[in-house]
């Protein structure tokens, strides 16, 4: 899953799913870019909190992304801590990953539709 991180997306898809009361998973903008920055550094490689907070920063609190990576990432089994300040995302992890990935690629296909039927007269 190696590719880049648009956050201004991610938020469009977040506040998407929002709208239809999906707050949790992909509609959490905090969750969808932790989740998309573990698995684009893959099951094995440490990401450093630094990196996850390159992304988090434009949209979270400061202290909301570190207490979420312990109530819901760390409890979850979504990640192992490894050592201070680095993570390493899990199979589980992995599979949430895909599933905002697919939730991303249905946000799109909305999205397409929604054109296309704005063409018919």
């Amino acid at each position: 899953m190696k590719k880049k991180i648009h956050v201004e997306f991610e938020q469009k898809v977040a506040d998407f799913y929002q709208s239809l009361g999906i707050s949790c998973g992909p509609g959490d903008i905090h969750y969808r870019l932790v989740i998309l920055v573990l698995a684009k550094n893959g099951e094995n490689e440490i990401t450093r909190f630094s990196e996850i907070r390159k992304y988090t920063d434009k949209v979270a609190d400061r202290g909301s992304i570190g207490s979420k990576m312990k109530n819901i990432f760390q409890l979850h089994s979504l990640v192992k801590k490894v050592e201070h300040g680095g993570y390493v995302i899990t199979e589980k992890g992995l599979r949430a990953a895909q599933f905002i990935k697919d939730s991303s690629d249905y946000y799109n296909n909305i999205k397409k539709t929604d054109k296309m039927l704005e063409r018919i007269p």
